[in-house]
């Protein structure tokens, strides 16, 4: 059914209300009326995706994302345009839980764009800066101010512009704090009020890979200097004027965050990419008896036994491929026999004497260490009980001939040894679920170590060792179990996640091929009938979610004068869409973001008889660079790239990223550990500018995190590791401290 509009002919713009939310555009894939014609996915901006809708918006739904850096990054922008990626990085890791902020976000910022007058007049552009507004972008935001008006649709008239009719769309959402958060259109950002106007070429001339018809936004608010509070998810380098540099985060784009990430924004999701989820079979059928094994045969058997002979021992035992280490040990066998015989001032008659005789031979054995895949240990002590049963033959001088008496003793005691029990995880599950221990037996092992022969002749009397008995104990449990499965997609309606953790993971820049995995566990929260539940997962990262990397982009000897100073990839999971709709969904790794590598670029041309041919009259397009507000001189790339930075940046890495959770008001202390360069050990500081340590906690030259937690939170900071050379690098380092 058509609607009929009446055309009115606007003379100004009516502005009523007050600025009452914070807004913000989400992106996701195109829909079928976002075309490049009306200013969506327009070729000269290299746009990745369109402004979305209400309730269509696409998140990223893993807690936990790895980034690094190729070699080709490393070789331009070396160790300083890697601390330039983490400091951006550290800011978006500073980010508290979405949920924690305050309804008005008036703990933000809505200026955070300062500027550095020496890298004004250099004409360089902060790579910091650049890093910040691509992962804004990544984490699931749109430009604000483009998509605050929009074409939803253009017809055109017999005489372009005269007739043309256009449909214009506000794609800038808000939400306004009160009991209900309710969810609006806005023509607000930070808090600067816009209009439109449109903007057609009609038919020719337009500028190639440009949108033919557009509604610009324009502000409204006269006097305002809107520049200052343009958010970071508006970024593009047209934002950004040489010299000008971002400290952070404004209030608008935390507030899109908080709406994608709020644990009230419940979609129908897909697991996280590369990762499994632990379901329990807690059907009646599923129920199983599981009977643990002794842990101190295993550890013995471990012990002297290559792999393929413990693997015939232990046919279900998964060893984690590559981790047995042989080594060689000497062995020492002792060989006790035992003899009777008489001493020489014994008188006539005497009985004999029992005579030990100790043989030591010693001999060259492999032992191995290794780590298993599927080994649980039910219970565990370096201590076990031992019981040791002698007996003895008593032979009486007055006793006829051949009569004795036996004698055994019974000792029990507590030494130093492997003990406990164990179970295998099926390879085909991810765990099991114990629900109760329904019997639980002691078992002895017996091994007789010592027999002698006795005498038992007449004349012949004392006590004699007849054997020795040892018996170690384990506790054979018998334990009622559910199945976990490891379900590799398991579609649910799941929460927000509230935070989004990037850590920087090593890589072989290079050759750009191998990667060591990564993996973590992390909860979920799904909804399933009105009820809440937590789900674990595994992820395993096997390439960085994240990867830097570096070209020359000129396009060659006579192609069009196009290229890009950042291109970047996106992967959009549109398979929960719903039915009609162009979302919601999920951002899925991985993400490319490759950097211009080109260097200095001067740009010469002819036009109406004018010649601009020679360096002075050249237009100089900007340089990569790194600064901040201070009175540091700003760092070039590549002229900030140091040789034996860069080298050291590759060899050196920091290996204890993730530090294990601290408790407020509990005594904590954790070592940071490292590898390559000239040691260990190595000197530990915290990096310059880099955020404080969690209140309550110290970091010593020896790399110890220690003290008394005083506040709950996620804290980011960044690592200085040094070498006995004075090689160094710089890491990122993330603790959780829980209330």
């Amino acid at each position: 059914m058509l609607r009929s509009f009446k055309i009115v002919a606007w003379l100004g713009v009516l502005v009523a209300g007050v600025p009452a939310a914070q807004a913000f555009s989400l992106i996701g894939p195109p829909e079928a009326y976002q075309v490049p014609d009306i200013g969506y996915m327009v070729p000269l901006r290299s746009d990745l995706g369109a402004p979305k809708n209400i309730g269509e918006e696409y998140r990223r739904n893993t807690p936990v994302l790895y980034y690094a850096f190729d070699q080709n990054f490393l070789d331009y922008f070396g160790s300083n345009g890697v601390w330039a990626v983490d400091q951006a990085f550290a800011i978006l890791n500073n980010l508290s839980n979405v949920d924690l902020y305050t309804p008005d976000l008036s703990e933000v910022p809505l200026d955070v764009k300062r500027s550095n007058p020496t890298a004004g007049a250099l004409n360089l552009q902060d790579l910091k800066s650049a890093a910040l507004g691509i992962m804004v972008e990544q984490m699931g935001l749109a430009d604000p101010l483009r998509y605050t008006w929009g074409l939803h649709d253009r017809l055109a008239g017999a005489n372009c512009p005269v007739g043309n009719q256009y449909l214009v769309v506000k794609r800038n959402l808000a939400i306004v704090p009160s009991d209900l958060d309710q969810l609006q259109y806005s023509s607000y950002v930070n808090s600067v009020y816009y209009s439109y106007y449109i903007h057609d070429y009609c038919a020719n001339p337009v500028p190639p890979g440009d949108a033919l018809s557009e509604a610009i936004y324009i502000p409204v608010d006269v006097g305002v200097n809107t520049l200052r509070y343009t958010p970071v998810a508006s970024f593009s380098l047209n934002e950004l004027v040489p010299g000008q540099f971002l400290t952070g985060l404004t209030r608008d784009d935390v507030a899109g965050l908080r709406y994608l990430l709020r644990s009230g924004n419940v979609n129908w999701e897909d697991n996280p990419a590369n990762s499994i989820v632990f379901v329990t079979n807690n059907t009646p059928s599923g129920l199983q008896l599981l009977v643990t094994s002794n842990l101190t045969l295993l550890a013995a058997q471990s012990l002297t036994n290559d792999d393929a002979t413990l693997s015939g021992l232990y046919p279900d035992l998964a060893i984690v491929p590559n981790s047995t280490i042989p080594s060689f040990t000497n062995v020492i066998t002792t060989n006790l026999s035992a003899y009777y015989t008489n001493s020489p001032w014994d008188s006539a008659g005497a009985p004999p004497h029992l005579v030990y005789a100790t043989n030591y031979t010693t001999n060259v054995m492999f032992v191995y260490t290794r780590q298993f895949a599927n080994v649980v240990t039910n219970s565990f002590s370096t201590r076990g009980y031992v019981t040791v049963i002698s007996t003895n033959l008593n032979f009486s001088p007055n006793a006829p001939v051949g009569f004795y008496t036996t004698n055994i003793t019974t000792t029990t005691m507590l030494t130093n040894m492997l003990s406990g029990d164990y179970y295998f995880i099926p390879t085909n599950l991810c765990g099991l679920q114990i629900l109760s221990n329904i019997l639980t037996i002691p078992i002895g092992v017996t091994n007789t170590l010592v027999v002698t022969n006795t005498p038992t002749t007449n004349g012949t009397s004392g006590s004699f060792l007849l054997g020795r008995t040892y018996i170690t104990w384990f506790s054979n449990h018998n334990l009622a179990t559910f199945q976990v499965l490891c379900v590799t997609n398991e579609p649910s309606l799941r929460r927000g996640i509230e935070k989004i953790t990037f850590a920087k993971s090593a890589y072989d820049s290079l050759l750009g091929k191998f990667y060591n995995p990564q993996t973590n566990y992390f909860t979920m929260t799904t909804v399933t009938n009105s009820t809440n539940w937590v789900q674990t997962f595994q992820r395993v990262a096997t390439a960085p979610d994240f990867l830097f990397t570096a070209r020359d982009p000129l396009p060659g000897p006579a192609g069009a004068l196009n290229w890009f100073d950042i291109a970047r990839s996106i992967i959009f999971n549109t398979n929960n869409a719903l039915p009609g709709l162009a979302g919601p969904g999920t951002i899925d790794p991985p993400t490319t973001i490759t950097l211009n590598k080109a260097g200095p670029v001067f740009y010469n041309v002819v036009t109406n008889n004018n010649w601009f041919l020679d360096e002075r009259t050249a237009v100089e397009f900007a340089l990569w660079a790194n600064f901040d507000d201070t009175t540091n001189a700003p760092v070039i790339f590549p002229n900030g790239t140091s040789i034996a930075a860069v080298e050291s940046q590759m060899l050196m890495q920091v290996t204890s990223s993730s530090l294990p959770p601290a408790q407020v008001g509990a005594a904590y202390t954790t070592q940071l550990t490292g590898t390559g360069g000239k040691g260990p050990p190595y000197t530990w500081s915290l990096a310059p500018d880099s955020p404080a340590l969690p209140s309550g906690l110290v970091l010593t030259l020896d790399g110890r995190l220690a003290g008394t937690p005083a506040a709950a939170g996620i804290y980011s900071f960044f690592v200085q590791m040094t070498g006995a050379d004075g090689g160094f690098t710089v890491w990122q380092v993330t603790v959780t401290v829980l209330p």
